[in-house]
Formats: structure tokens, C-alpha cells, sequence
């Protein structure tokens, strides 16, 4: 039993496992590529996945963000570089259009993170603004009726395929005693004039999904583009990185949880010394150990879930949750890798690709020293 999980959510998840199970076949020349099929995105669509964050009164399933966790943990159990673009188009960029979209904005954009026709972008990140995001120098600048937009976004998921991005940029001039002020937020047509999409990073792990620059140069857009409140965009990025955060946790169980799997299996079969690997008493505390950091890793992400559900504050939940869940994920997939002896360290066997997907997550959405002095703050703040 799990308090957090009622039926509802069980249901889905465990439509999403099934639906995910067909995968396998497809992943390997996916991952070579470096892109998600197409057709794939569109399937998620039919299935209503892209949607379920989304209110039913804007068309989309409005399943809780416990749900939402469940399935992300399954199909970052099967694919990891499909759930990372998922969570950020339902994630991210959905929740910040429902939240501070107008009327307007959320009739003409949320469609278009549900049709499956791609998977929106959130553009946060420049080559200068990492994890001290309010450093951004992208700017923007009124012109008649818009906007024109001038910069460069650096890893930015989806990019190459997404129908719009979520863009960061400063109105005005830097104040270095409040480097937030002047951030404002702007929903910006990939198609738009002056936009361009950068070569595709070559990636340690997660390879399928794309990562790209986003470059605007003299880019305009009108003024409808306007997410919220100019000087409001700092606010709407962080709320936006807690909700995505408890993604991350839960992508980080669902990528323990499948290396934990097959390294168990193999260890069953794989024999040495006359008996199967998994007689020996310290593999077997090894992965007694895994098991139980991997269910307290998912408590923490379905509790900062259930509190985001009720509206209740979850930023320090959702930053402890990322934390621990993405480091558990970081010991599980090399305790997996460990147990495959020479055989983990090989493409052939899948546990080597979670091990490099898993890596991952304990740098986006802030790296583990963020989520560390998110949690302090809010400690020593009480």
C-alpha cells in the first residue's frame, strides 16, 4: 500500500507500463539517431499522456500530479529520453501556461502540447546563467504592438521539435543588487521570425532527446506573447523548476528501479564459482541496500506530488525529493553496472545506457548543490 496512490493513478500508470513495453525494439536506433520517432510523440498524444496535466476544462485529462509522477516513473523505465521530453512539455511548460496563461493563451497553446505534433521547450538556460539563472542576458525590448527578443539559450530539451518555447528574457537593464528584477516571460512560435535552432549537443546519456541551442537574433513577437506580467518571469520559472523537479525524482526511480531489475535477473542466471552470483551475501546486501534507498526515493517524490495536489507548499519537498532520488539513482545504476561485471560495461545490455541517462539527473533542473541550498533556505528560514 502506498498512502500517496489511489486507484485512479495506479490505473494509469499501469496503462503507461504496458504501453511503454513495446518500446524495446525501438530504443537502440532511436538513441543512435539521437531523436524521438515522431510517430511515437503522436501516439502520446492519442493516448492522452501529453495532456494529463492539463485541466479537462482546457481539454485535457487533469489527472493529479501524483499520477503524473507514476507514469513519468514508468516511462523513464523504459525510455528515459522519451519521460525527459514528456516532462518537460506536460510538466513544465503545461503548468506554466495553466497557471499563468491567460484565457487566450491557454485556447491557442495548450492544443498544441496535447495534438502530439511535438513536445514543448522551456528556455531558461544560457552559456552564462546556469545555475545562477537570474544572471540571464537575454534581452527584450518593446516595438509597436510586440516584442523583439535578442539572445542565446543553451541546452534547451525539445528545441528541434517543439511548436513553441517558454523564453526567459530581461526587460530593461541588469541591476546587480536584484539580478531578477526585469526577468519576464514569453511564449515564443519556434516558426517566428528571427529564430533559429542550433546543432544538437552531443550527449553523455539521454541521447534521443534532443538538446539544442535557441538562438533569437531581432526576433519579434506580439504582444499576446506576454506570459503573466512583465517582471513576473523569475517567479514563473521557479514554480515552474519546483514542479519539475518532482519529474525528476520520479525519473530517477523509474531509471533505478529498471537497472535494479536486470541486474537482479542477471545475477540469478549469471554463475561463478559453481553457483549463481546472487548466492553471495555481498551482492545481496548491495542490492537489499538499493532497494530500500529506491523506495524511500519514491515516497519523497509521491509526497511532494500529493502536497502539490492539495496547494500546499512543496518547494522544499520537491527540491529533497530531487536530491535524494536522483544520488539514489546515481549509486543504483552503478551498483547495476557493478553486478553485470565486464557485461554492464557493454552496449549490449541496457543496464550501460540507464547508468548514462541516470547521470543526468542530478544536474538539470538544478544540480544537487541547488536542491541542497533550496532546502536550507527553507530550513533556516522557519
Amino acid at each position: 500500500m502506498n498512502p500517496f496512490v489511489g486507484g485512479t493513478e495506479r490505473d494509469l500508470a499501469g496503462a503507461v507500463a504496458e504501453w511503454s513495453a513495446t518500446l524495446t525494439e525501438r530504443i537502440p536506433a532511436a538513441e543512435k539517431e539521437g531523436a524521438l520517432p515522431p510517430d511515437l510523440i503522436a501516439e502520446l498524444g492519442r493516448l492522452g499522456v501529453l495532456g494529463m496535466t492539463i485541466p479537462e476544462a482546457d481539454g485535457g485529462l487533469g489527472a493529479s500530479a501524483v499520477a503524473f509522477a507514476l507514469v513519468l516513473e514508468e516511462l523513464s523505465a523504459a525510455w528515459p529520453s522519451l519521460a525527459v521530453g514528456v516532462a518537460v512539455n506536460s510538466g513544465i511548460v503545461a503548468s506554466s501556461i495553466v497557471r499563468f496563461g491567460t484565457a487566450e493563451q491557454r485556447k491557442k497553446w495548450l492544443p498544441k502540447l496535447m495534438d502530439g505534433a511535438g513536445l514543448g521547450a522551456f528556455a531558461l538556460t544560457e552559456a552564462a546563467s546556469g545555475s545562477d539563472a537570474a544572471s540571464l542576458r537575454m534581452t527584450a525590448r518593446r516595438e509597436g504592438n510586440g516584442w523583439r527578443i535578442d539572445g542565446r539559450k543553451q541546452f534547451i530539451t525539445n528545441a528541434r521539435y517543439a511548436p513553441f518555447a517558454i523564453v526567459l528574457a530581461r526587460v530593461g537593464e541588469l541591476d546587480p543588487k536584484r539580478t531578477s528584477a526585469g526577468i519576464t516571460a514569453f511564449v515564443v512560435p519556434l516558426d517566428a521570425p528571427g529564430v533559429s535552432i542550433g546543432l544538437s549537443e552531443r550527449k553523455h546519456g539521454l541521447r534521443a532527446s534532443d538538446t539544442s541551442a535557441l538562438i533569437l537574433e531581432d526576433a519579434r513577437v506580439d504582444h499576446d506573447a506576454l506570459l503573466g506580467e512583465e517582471g513576473q518571469g523569475f517567479t514563473i520559472a521557479m514554480s515552474g523548476l519546483d514542479g519539475g523537479r518532482i519529474g525528476i525524482a520520479a525519473q530517477s526511480v523509474g531509471i533505478a528501479r529498471r537497472a535494479l531489475e536486470l541486474a537482479r535477473a542477471y545475477a540469478k542466471e549469471r554463475k561463478q564459482f559453481g553457483r549463481p552470483i546472487a548466492d553471495f551475501e555481498g551482492l545481496r546486501f548491495r542490492l537489499a541496500k538499493a532497494d530500500s534507498d529506491l523506495s524511500a526515493a519514491r515516497l519523497l517524490a509521491l509526497r511532494a506530488a500529493w502536497l502539490r495536489d492539495r496547494g500546499r507548499p512543496f518547494t522544499r519537498e520537491a527540491a529533497m525529493a530531487k536530491l535524494y532520488a536522483s544520488e539514489m539513482a546515481q549509486r543504483a545504476t552503478h551498483a547495476a553496472v557493478q553486478i553485470l561485471g565486464g557485461n554492464g560495461y557493454m552496449r549490449d545490455y541496457a543496464v550501460e545506457r540507464y547508468a548514462r541517462d541516470g547521470r543526468a539527473t542530478t544536474i538539470y533542473e538544478g544540480t544537487s548543490e541547488i536542491q541542497r541550498i533550496v532546502i536550507a533556505r527553507s530550513l533556516l528560514a522557519a
